[in-house]
C-alpha cells in the first residue's frame, strides 16, 4: 500500500500510534480553506486504509483481484492535526468471505473504516464495497 505512486505522494504511513493502522502527519499540507483537514485528504487515508486491511486479511490469497465498486461517506466532525485510521468487515466474517470466494469464486465485501484525530474523536466513517474475484491461472 505504501508503494503506491500516489499514498507516498500524499504521505499516508503507517500509524505511529500501534491502536491504529495508517496515518497522516499534521502537516499544513492538509488543510482547506477552514484551516481544517480537507476532506480529500481524509478520503485518501479511508481508501489507502481500506485497501490496506482487505490485503492484510488475505495475504495467503495470491490471485485475488480487488476493485472498489462504490464508497459511502460521513464526515462526522473537523479533523485538526493527525489523522488516524481503524478498519474492519461491516457484512460479514473473514471465513464467510473466505467460504463464499471459494464456491462463487467471487465476493463482494465491505470494508468500514473510522478516522480519527490525535484526541481519539471520530472524525469520519467511511464503507467501502470492494468486488473481489478469483484471478483464472
Amino acid at each position: 500500500m505504501f508503494e503506491l505512486p500516489f499514498n507516498k505522494y500524499i504521505g499516508i504511513k503507517k500509524s505511529s500510534d500501534p491502536e491504529y493502522l495508517l496515518m497522516l502527519e499534521g502537516k499544513e499540507n492538509y488543510l482547506n480553506h477552514l484551516d481544517t483537514v480537507h476532506a480529500s485528504a481524509q478520503f485518501a487515508l479511508a481508501e489507502a486504509t481500506s485497501g490496506y486491511f482487505l490485503l492484510n486479511q488475505f495475504q495467503e490469497l495470491e490471485n485475488i483481484f480487488p476493485v472498489v465498486r462504490k464508497v459511502e461517506t460521513k464526515y462526522r466532525k473537523p479533523a485538526q492535526g493527525e489523522v488516524f485510521s481503524k478498519a474492519d468487515f461491516a457484512n460479514s466474517s473473514k471465513d464467510q468471505i473466505l467460504e463464499e470466494l471459494s464456491l462463487k469464486k467471487r465476493v463482494l465485501i465491505i470494508v468500514r473504516v473510522l478516522l480519527y484525530d490525535s484526541e481519539h474523536n471520530n472524525i469520519m466513517q467511511a464503507d467501502f464495497e470492494w468486488f473481489v474475484a478469483m484471478k483464472n491461472n
